[in-house]
């Protein structure tokens, strides 16, 4: 589990920063690797991630309002 919440993060954060550089929101880079580390698409978190999911977004929230 502590595994699928570092990719999240180092992935959020370095995709972010390439959606910066490229003259986006860095938001933009960090909703596009939630989709594709997601269960929709490449299926990479662990289980007992996605059965936290539900207090995620809140966490997301926090994090971004925090970051403003």
């Amino acid at each position: 589990m502590l595994a699928s919440v570092l990719w999240i993060l180092f992935m959020g954060f370095f995709t972010g920063q390439i959606a910066r550089r490229l003259g986006a929101p860095p938001l933009i880079g960090m909703i596009l690797v939630g989709i594709v580390l997601g269960p929709q698409v490449s299926d990479v978190l662990s289980p007992e991630v996605l059965k936290s999911a539900d207090n995620l977004p809140i966490v997301a929230m926090i994090i971004i309002l925090m970051k403003n």
